[in-house]
Order: structure tokens, then sequence, then C-alpha cells
């Protein structure tokens, strides 16, 4: 499968999940508190295929500090159309913790089936885990 049809399939996947959260009404205030993540006691976990196609195939994206999204520029995420399944479904004003947690599960679950039909291994991680293999990749090359 190439890079396009990995693309695409994601970003239906994302499509479908950007529709459940519009439907429960949740919103994003787009203000960049939940990208410094030191400040609010969580890290941003991902899929490889998620970090790959956030990062991009350009320079930028590099990482730091593990405690803030490299992708924030002036409290705004510079990557909002890429951004993660778990950036998408987390909202700080949102008062669904159940509904979230559930929605967020069924949203993993579709994930690894991607990447079971694309034949992928499913490597879930830290952004800054990711972010730290995808330097060592490249210095390979």
């Amino acid at each position: 499968m190439t890079r396009t049809d990995r693309t695409e399939a994601l970003t239906r996947l994302y499509a479908w999940l950007d529709a459940e959260v519009a439907r429960r009404g949740w919103t994003c205030r787009a203000c960049g508190e939940c990208c410094h993540f030191a400040r609010h006691g969580h890290e941003l976990f991902c899929s490889a295929l998620e970090a790959a196609y956030l990062f991009g195939d350009d320079a930028s994206g590099e990482m730091t500090d593990p405690s803030v999204c490299p992708f924030l520029e002036n409290e705004r995420c510079t990557r909002r159309d890429r951004r993660t399944l778990s950036c998408r479904i987390y909202h700080c004003s949102a008062s669904g913790g159940d509904e979230m947690s559930a929605l967020s599960e069924e949203a993993l679950s579709r994930l690894k089936r991607l990447h079971e039909r694309l034949g992928l291994p499913w490597r879930y991680a830290s952004l800054w885990r990711h972010h730290e293999r995808r330097k060592v990749l490249l210095s390979q090359e």
C-alpha cells in the first residue's frame, strides 16, 4: 500500500472521529493549552502511522522539550489538520469523562484495525519516543 493510500485511510478515520466529536457537541477552543503536556500531567501518545503523518516529510517539528508539542507556535497548532486521535478526542472543556474514554477506546480499536489492514506493526508510544526513533532513522539515511 502506498503512502497516499495510508494517508487516505487515516484521513477517513480522522473524519469519522471528528464527526463523532461534533455530534457530542464537544468543541476545541484552539487555545493551545492542552499542547503543554506537563502542565496538565499528560503525554501525547499516538501510533507510528499517526506520528509519520503528523511529522510529514519536512524537517520541522524538532522536539527539544518533551513537555510541549513541537507543533505549537504562538499558542496555535501548526498541524491542526494532521493532529492525532488523542488530540482530536481530548477537549479541555468537555465534561463527558466516561463518554470521552469510550470514544477514545473505539477510535484506538479502529486505528489498530487500520494498522492490521495496512500490514503495519502496532507501535503505540509517546510522540517524544516516535520523534527520537525518527531522528535515528533519518540519521541512518
